[in-house]
């Protein structure tokens, strides 16, 4: 599994939806990227500092989230290798699976309680 999908309810804007999954995933460590009004990057830091050195072997979840048909929409990007997602190691494959399920938990969860996911 590449993705999460998260239902929001019906009239959830995608920019207060995306604010809500950036202060949930910056909690957790992760740098937010903005890409357009409904999508947006969240990488794995590498340290306290917030900095991601290694573009080729970082062993961190990259992942896009974008608001589509009232849904939130989280796909990895990376498998752990610096690779795309479908060409990784089963290990590091099974990694960044963990943490996308566990990253779309956290967000589902904050979306909840701000009434934007069913």
């Amino acid at each position: 599994m590449r993705n999460r999908e998260i239902s929001l309810t019906p009239g959830a804007e995608p920019q207060e939806t995306l604010g809500v999954a950036r202060a949930a995933l910056e909690r957790h460590g992760y740098q937010w990227v903005p890409q357009t009004d409904s999508s947006a990057e969240a990488h794995e830091c590498e340290d306290e500092k917030g900095e991601i050195r290694s573009r080729l072997f970082t062993g961190k979840l990259r992942m896009s989230l974008a608001v589509q048909d009232g849904r939130l929409v989280m796909e990895a990007v990376s498998n752990g290798l610096g690779l795309a997602a479908a060409t990784g190691a089963p290990a590091a494959t099974v990694r960044i699976r963990n943490k996308l399920n566990h990253c779309a938990d956290l967000v589902g969860s904050a979306l909840t309680q701000a009434g934007l996911a069913r």
